[in-house]
């Protein structure tokens, strides 16, 4: 399918890993002008980037108050506007409930909400002014349905999620859509270091503990990132132009919910 992302300008924070690379991969696929912002610039890989050297590095940390401003601001000084912002960061440390120190609540809430508004708030005012636009937020099944062992990132994603509805509100008289997509395990670098943390503290093959934690989704397997910048990619299209102010889980069937 053609999504008509031609000529479109993206701008993706937490773009040098994980979904935000490959959802910067298929936009790039896709004829889209990238602004790529990571905490460091050094954090992409080199074959991360068009071969003409348009798409746009950005070092920006969404813990920072003012980087997210500097982001958008550069994006639109090179491209001249923005036509989809994605947030693709954060992740928090999860524990038994009453072992769970208050600074592990306070850094999932500071990088995965705190950063998804600052960025929100960032370019806003610019997808209002020139009536249009798309953000797509990154976010998490735990939002919906709860790890009893993950609660600090569970509710810094249920907190995104109202987030998502309040600003679709906001801003759909302005032309501007607002989604998220709530990916279950994904094959990243944070699902390879949770499974060799559990194998190393239970002292089992990192294979067996995979199995175990497969054995909860339905689908009986994984998402690759691909599959996830994919519906990003739609999601932020205008292949999906009357949808907003609601969130498409894809977690091979995790969630137990009507659908």
């Amino acid at each position: 399918m053609d999504l008509n992302l031609t000529g479109r300008v993206a701008l993706i924070f937490g773009a040098s890993k994980g979904i935000g690379a490959a959802t910067a991969a298929v936009l790039r696929g896709e004829g889209a002008k990238l602004a790529l912002a990571a905490r460091s610039v050094d954090s992409f890989a080199d074959g991360d980037a068009r071969g003409d050297g348009t798409d746009l590095r950005l070092s920006a940390d969404l813990t920072r108050p003012g980087d997210p401003e500097a982001a958008v601001a550069a994006t639109v000084a090179r491209f001249g506007r923005i036509d989809i912002l994605v947030v693709s960061a954060g992740a928090a440390q999860g524990g038994v409930f009453w072992d769970i120190a208050d600074a592990t609540w306070e850094e999932a809430l500071q990088l995965k909400f705190f950063g998804m508004v600052r960025a929100m708030r960032a370019v806003a005012p610019a997808m209002r002014d020139q009536g249009s636009g798309s953000i797509v937020a990154v976010v998490g099944n735990a939002g919906k349905q709860p790890n009893k062992r993950m609660i600090p990132g569970a509710a810094a994603n249920a907190a995104c999620l109202a987030l998502v509805r309040g600003l679709a509100e906001e801003l759909a008289p302005h032309g501007v859509r607002v989604n998220a997509v709530n990916p279950g395990p994904t094959r990243t670098g944070r699902w390879d270091t949770l499974v060799a943390r559990l194998a190393a503290s239970g002292d089992r093959p990192a294979d067996q503990v995979e199995a175990e934690l497969l054995a909860g989704i339905p689908l009986g397997r994984v998402s690759e990132p691909e599959e996830i910048a994919r519906i990003i990619a739609f999601i932020a299209s205008e292949a999906s132009g009357t949808v907003t102010g609601t969130s498409l889980t894809a977690d091979g069937g995790m969630t137990a919910a009507i659908a």
